[in-house]
């Protein structure tokens, strides 16, 4: 419904916005055209079958790089190195992950190995599926440690690859990342996946109206296991929990309380079209 008269004046106030012949504002992300145009496409658009969901990633990570400086993120890290010794010898260590099937082989049933092996082999998917080159500086062991861990903390957290279960799996490790890092440093680290999760609802909102309650559960339910977080997932070292029984790891790991297990199955059939 339209909003006129003294309704709208209420709300927009006396003044008017400057005029001018090209959109400015005091928002450096407003002023980006790709960083605009990017983002008006994911919160709008539909999920079609023609492309992966994943189609506008890179171009969604090159414009937030435009709006990013890397030197100012290092030195962020760097603060954080000194006030956080834990984080610091996490960096120092530059553990990676190798997985393959025959280093969880001979995980028995219903240990994290035996699920990380039936994903390995049911899905056909790499779980170090990008930045595999040498991490040389902090920010980029970073990044590819939260990449090599992203998978399996779906099979932990019981959030599954629908567009509902990433986002609590998002919001779950946004909730982690600022309770231990400074906000400074926990805004460059989440500001991507916090652009996924707005323009999801969003797209949600607009075309998948079914979809929305579960998305606003999923949401709750990240909130709610990003809480119970002393660290951020990604710092775990998964390797060292191959063995356990799947259940033991997550209520170790403050990782249980997620979904019944098929709850988001139909969600995927449900936002395509």
């Amino acid at each position: 419904m339209e909003i006129k008269g003294w309704e709208a004046t209420y709300l927009m106030g006396e003044v008017e916005p400057q005029r001018s012949s090209v959109l400015t504002s005091n928002s450096r992300y407003l002023n980006n055209p790709r960083l605009r145009d990017v983002y008006a496409q994911m919160g709008l658009k539909r999920n079609g079958t023609d492309l992966p969901a994943t189609f506008l990633i890179p171009e969604i990570n090159r414009a937030i790089g435009e709006e990013f400086d890397m030197a100012e993120i290092a030195a962020l890290i760097t603060t954080e190195r000194a006030r956080l010794p834990e984080f610091a010898a996490w960096l120092d260590a530059r553990f990676v992950s190798d997985w393959t099937l025959e280093k969880v082989a001979h995980c028995p049933p219903g240990s994290l190995g035996a699920a990380i092996h039936a994903f390995i082999a049911g899905s056909g998917m790499h779980i170090d599926f990008m930045f595999r080159g040498t991490a040389g500086d902090d920010y980029t062991y970073l990044t590819k440690r939260r990449v090599q861990n992203h998978d399996i903390e779906h099979i932990l957290t019981g959030f599954d690859t629908s567009d509902v279960g990433e986002i609590a799996l998002i919001v779950a490790n946004c909730i982690a990342i600022y309770r231990y890092f400074s906000p400074e440093l926990a805004h460059a680290l989440t500001f991507q996946t916090m652009f996924l999760t707005s323009t999801s609802v969003m797209r949600m909102a607009c075309h998948y109206p079914s979809v929305v309650p579960a998305m606003l559960e999923g949401i709750a339910l990240g909130v709610t296991m990003g809480n119970r977080q002393q660290r951020p997932i990604f710092m775990t070292r998964w390797e060292d929990w191959i063995d356990t029984p799947i259940e033991e790891v997550r209520r170790a790991n403050q990782l249980d309380g997620g979904p019944p297990p098929g709850s988001w199955d139909w969600i995927k059939e449900a936002t395509y079209g």
